[in-house]
C-alpha cells in the first residue's frame, strides 16, 4: 500500500511540476529545455514523495486525499524553487 501511495504522490509532484513549467516558459521555451525540464521534473517527484509522507505520517485517519494535497503543495514549491533560481538571467544588452 505504501508504495503505491508513492506513486501516487510522485505523479503528483511531477504533474504539478510539468503544470509549472509549461505555464512559465510557454509559448517561448528557453533553448536548453531538457535539461532544464528534468531538474524540474526531478524536483516535482522528490516533493511529491516529501510532501505526501509528510502529510500521510502526522494524520491518525486512512484519507489520502490530505497527502495528495501535501504531495502537489510540495511539489509545486519545490520544482518552483528549483524553476526560478535555475533561471537564465538577461543583461541589458539582451
Amino acid at each position: 500500500m505504501t508504495s503505491f501511495l508513492m506513486f501516487l504522490w510522485a505523479l503528483t509532484g511531477g504533474g504539478v511540476a510539468t503544470w509549472l513549467m509549461m505555464h512559465i516558459w510557454l509559448p517561448d521555451p528557453p533553448p536548453n529545455l531538457a535539461v532544464r525540464y528534468l531538474g524540474i521534473l526531478i524536483a516535482g517527484i522528490v516533493g511529491g514523495i516529501l510532501g505526501g509522507y509528510l502529510v500521510h505520517g502526522s494524520q491518525a485517519t486512512m484519507d489520502p486525499l490530505p497527502a495528495m494535497v501535501g504531495a502537489a503543495g510540495a511539489g509545486l514549491i519545490l520544482s518552483g524553487a528549483v524553476a526560478f533560481l535555475g533561471a537564465a538571467r538577461r543583461t541589458a544588452a539582451g
